[in-house]
């Protein structure tokens, strides 16, 4: 998402778990730092945001 939390780009990744999504989504996030945050689908639940108050703090 662009910093107005609009989609910007849509990608498809097939995750393990909700867990395996949230570091796919951080991973995205942190290769991207331009993006305001990302926001990711579960089947059947509701979607989740990643934004850069997520990322862990670099040493």
């Amino acid at each position: 998402m662009d910093a107005a939390g609009v989609s910007a780009m849509l990608e498809f990744d097939d995750c393990a778990d909700d867990q395996a999504a949230r570091r796919r989504a951080l991973d995205l996030l942190a290769s991207a730092p331009h993006r305001g945050g990302v926001e990711f689908w579960v089947e059947g639940g509701q979607p989740m945001r990643v934004t850069a108050t997520d990322l862990p703090a670099s040493s």
